[in-house]
């Protein structure tokens, strides 16, 4: 295990880190509105959904040192997966506006849901959380796509250019 080298733990890297937590949220907005809109079995792509909450929630939960909520493979409704998310974004401000560049370069120190025990450089588990939620988020895209559902640009790129816009829900399609 190596430690953070000095380039990754300063605010430019916490300022970051926040931008990938707005656009984490909007992008969950995006997709539960695709997911509302969505005809057929959407029992997958809610499947994925949570998942990115329950996982999210489970990494916050390490990074303060308490239980998580969540399983990392809960069931949710739709209805659910708005409320939870609300909490877990809200949780996620808060750990990220707290975040210093010396606890950004300290260790994480948890236990795996296989029960095994690790100690990881906060800013990797930063990135995990981060690119996790990106992979399922692809994953549910997908699955919108199979039941022949539009799928939900979530780029990150596409947020940027339209102004780092706010979790809010996109206008229905007409």
């Amino acid at each position: 295990m190596h430690p953070p080298t000095p380039d990754t733990t300063g605010p430019d890297v916490i300022a970051q880190f926040q931008r990938l937590a707005r656009h984490g949220a909007w992008a969950d907005a995006r997709l539960l509105a695709a997911a509302r809109r969505a005809e057929g079995d959407r029992s997958t792509v809610l499947r994925e959904l949570a998942h990115v909450r329950g996982a999210q929630e489970t990494w916050l939960a390490r990074i303060e040192g308490r239980p998580s909520t969540l399983p990392v493979w809960p069931t949710l409704s739709l209805a659910e997966l708005e409320t939870v998310g609300q909490t877990v974004d809200a949780t996620m401000h808060a750990v990220l506006a707290g975040l210093t560049a010396t606890a950004l370069a300290g260790e994480v120190a948890y236990t795996t849901s296989a029960g095994v025990a690790h100690r990881t450089p906060l800013v990797d588990v930063l990135l995990q959380l981060f690119t996790h939620g990106q992979y399922h988020r692809g994953k549910a895209n997908a699955a919108l796509r199979a039941i022949g559902a539009e799928a939900a640009g979530v780029d990150f790129i596409s947020w940027a250019r339209e102004g780092e816009p706010s979790a809010r829900p996109p206008a229905p399609s007409r």
